[in-house]
């Protein structure tokens, strides 16, 4: 009997301690581990089927330090933006990977944006001849 209460009692903080055991994932979409945690879930919903495979990829994160009520964010995870930087044309769909350390006190998104790559603006031929060269 005693066994078992401290093999229940060693086994409790593991559980605890993990992202996919915290009450977090039984009531939100959001999971949350006290140490660390690692997600990855759809950022936007394509509800029609995608004719091109996508063939560009682009990302760009935000980082976060969070204490009690006060948090400080910094840099850019706008879809478009990303999808400009990474020379995306048409947007397919978008991921969000997000990773927090220490009961959230550090938290690093990252959104991933798959799509059709932009057309390179066409180049004129060089004309002939050149005038007073």
């Amino acid at each position: 009997m005693t066994r078992n209460r401290l093999a229940a009692l060693a086994l409790a903080p593991v559980l605890l301690l993990s992202g996919c055991g915290s009450l977090g994932t039984i009531y939100t979409y959001r999971s949350f581990g006290l140490l660390y945690t690692h997600t990855v879930r759809p950022l936007t919903r394509h509800r029609e089927a995608v004719d091109v495979a996508p063939t560009a990829a682009a990302s760009g994160n935000m980082k976060q330090i969070q204490v009690r009520y006060f948090s400080i964010l910094w840099d850019d995870n706008a879809i478009g933006e990303i999808a400009k930087k990474g020379g995306i044309g048409t947007i397919h769909y978008a991921d969000l990977e997000t990773r927090s350390y220490i009961l959230g006190l550090w938290t690093r998104h990252t959104v991933h944006v798959y799509g059709t790559a932009a057309n390179p603006p066409a180049v004129s031929p060089p004309s002939g001849d050149k005038a007073g060269m």
